[in-house]
């Protein structure tokens, strides 16, 4: 799978560009601001129906426009395939496969499977339980659809529920088979969330162990542990356990969404124990992971994007960095970067690249190497 040509009209900071690429390498330069992460964002926004750095639809139009449009040709087993994403202010954003709608945009998910790598991914060791839980919500998402709609299900009764635990605490009632209504529903996605999360660890973690080595060639010890509170069977009345502090604090406070993956380097939280180029090449590994589980699982080589990844590695991180990026990378890769010194790390005959160089949104040349 590789994605031909994007079309954008008013996307970010794109008036309009319609931009050619190469089945294998896409080496995208330009100034910090130029539209680099721009332009991936607007790739990604293909494979997952949103930006990667702004859920705000209407933050993504450029200027004081009232609409954008993003529209991909990808060639999937040599068979061509149209992607249409377009949103309007105060409309509903509509998303076409081969100029058919989806019933549900959430179908979309896993069609045009994709990776990005991006300095924001800090957040999945410095910042809280939720992005690392989202991490792996959205591998396995791509690859099982019933996961995806057991996550969607899941948050909308949380939501609900939430606001009956508020309206008790409002009222000082309890009405025991309202609420009994929500636990019901809750206990078997808990358990089928839980169990698909542990199952999908085994896996990722037998790949992650390989591609950390290759890519540091440094004698670590590094773990991954998955944490919950939810077993592989949840008696039935585990949410009356906690419902008195669930109403006091207006929340569920027991389920899936309470999980954790906890990140260990030398059996110490590698957020307090790592330097940034560890916590760097630790990341790169957990995205690298996450192309190898999605390609295996789907026969598919998902897109993979990278985003100024250079930056906190030094020269030995960045050249074994790009030996596996050329030796273990088989699909199309798109790779920002504000210098063009490193181009050259690519440019040989066994690769089909494109270099593409970014001004203020607009497109200067695109050639092939």
């Amino acid at each position: 799978m590789y994605l031909e040509k994007i079309e954008l009209k008013n996307f970010k900071n794109y008036e309009s560009e319609i931009i050619n690429f190469s089945d294998k390498i896409n080496f995208i330069t330009g100034e910090n601001g130029s539209g680099k992460t721009n332009l991936l964002d607007a790739i990604y926004y293909l494979s997952f129906t949103k930006s990667a750095f702004n859920k705000v639809d209407e933050n993504n139009i450029k200027n004081n426009g009232d609409f954008f449009s993003i529209k991909g040709n990808y060639k999937i087993d040599n068979k061509p395939i149209s992607i249409d994403c377009k949103y309007k202010k105060n409309e509903k954003k509509t998303i076409l496969y081969n100029q058919s709608p989806y019933e549900k945009i959430s179908l979309h998910l896993g069609r045009i499977p994709a990776i990005i790598v991006a300095p924001n991914d800090s957040d999945l060791i410095r910042n809280s339980s939720y992005y690392r839980r989202r991490f792996f919500d959205l591998i396995i998402s791509q690859i099982e659809q019933d996961y995806l709609q057991a996550i969607i299900k899941y948050n909308k009764i949380i939501k609900s529920r939430n606001l009956v635990l508020e309206k008790f605490k409002k009222k000082k009632y309890v009405d025991k088979n309202e609420i009994q209504h929500y636990d019901d529903l809750l206990i078997q996605l808990n358990i089928y969330i839980r169990n698909k999360r542990s199952k999908y660890l085994i896996d990722f973690k037998k790949k992650f162990f390989e591609i950390y080595d290759s890519i540091t060639k440094e004698k670590h010890e590094i773990e991954i542990t998955y944490k919950s509170k939810v077993e592989e069977s949840i008696d039935e009345n585990i949410f009356n356990k906690f419902l008195d502090y669930d109403i006091l604090t207006k929340k569920t406070n027991f389920g899936i969404h309470k999980d954790d993956y906890l990140f260990y380097i030398n059996n110490k939280p590698i957020k307090n124990f790592a330097s940034q180029g560890q916590q760097k090449s630790f990341i790169i590994s957990l995205k690298m992971s996450e192309y190898y589980i999605i390609s295996e699982k789907l026969s598919i080589s998902p897109l993979m994007m990278l985003d100024d990844i250079f930056d906190k590695l030094d020269n030995k991180r960045i050249s074994d960095l790009m030996k596996f990026i050329k030796n273990k990378i088989k699909g199309q890769i798109f790779i920002t970067d504000a210098l063009n010194d490193r181009i050259k790390i690519f440019n040989s005959k066994d690769y089909n690249m494109n270099i593409i160089s970014i001004k203020n949104g607009e497109i200067n040349f695109n050639e092939k190497k």
